[in-house]
Order: structure tokens, then C-alpha cells, then sequence
């Protein structure tokens, strides 16, 4: 029996760094450089000397990061206490 998940990331074709940036509306250096795919843990696979990415796994970051965000916007927005 297969898992289904694991037969869809089998099949699921690998995207570079312009649609990567293209399909999420992110700027293209995010995903073209280095140090800003660590920055920013930006989910991708090294092959060879190419570097690919899977849309869904870009998607569920997206959605994390975009959690994170808003939960720091609402931290942000508290009142601290102590503060006058």
C-alpha cells in the first residue's frame, strides 16, 4: 500500500528560483542567493549545481512564516507590562 503524500511528492516536478519567486510573489533574490535562503529558511534541494525547490513544501513555509508574523505584529502591538 502507498502512502498518498508520498506519491505525490514523487511526482511533484521541482521548480528553480524565478518561479519559485513568481508563484509566492517573494523577490528573486530570496531564493537565488545563499545566504538569504538561510536567512530566511527557505525550504530548497541542491543538485549538482542547481538548487530547485517543491511548491507545496514552499507553500507550507509560506503559511508558517506568515503565522510567525502575525503573531510578532501582535506581540509588537501588546502593551508591555510595567510600561508606563
Amino acid at each position: 500500500m502507498t502512502d498518498n503524500n508520498t506519491l505525490a511528492n514523487a511526482i511533484e516536478p521541482m521548480i528553480d528560483a524565478k518561479q519559485a519567486a513568481a508563484a509566492l510573489r517573494l523577490p528573486y533574490y530570496w531564493f537565488a542567493d545563499h545566504a538569504m535562503r538561510t536567512k530566511y529558511r527557505i525550504p530548497h534541494y541542491l543538485m549538482g549545481g542547481l538548487v530547485r525547490y517543491r511548491l507545496s513544501e514552499l507553500s507550507a513555509w509560506a503559511a508558517r512564516s506568515a503565522a510567525v508574523q502575525g503573531r510578532d505584529a501582535q506581540d509588537a502591538d501588546a502593551p508591555v507590562e510595567g510600561a508606563e
